[in-house]
């Protein structure tokens, strides 16, 4: 993934095809949103483990 490819006057060799370019930044956004997802329940039942004593 090559952010500046997305940018006017790039001038470097294309990676695939342009379809996938435009894909990449959504692919990676929602891959990070499924790890704070996760992220976030493991801190709440650290917590209310904290909290129940158990």
């Amino acid at each position: 993934y090559i952010p500046e490819a997305l940018e006017a006057g790039w001038n470097g060799e294309d990676v695939g095809p342009e379809d996938a370019a435009m894909a990449a930044p959504s692919y990676f956004n929602n891959r990070k949103l499924s790890i704070f997802g996760g992220s976030n329940e493991i801190q709440k039942n650290i917590i209310s483990k904290a909290i129940l004593g158990l």
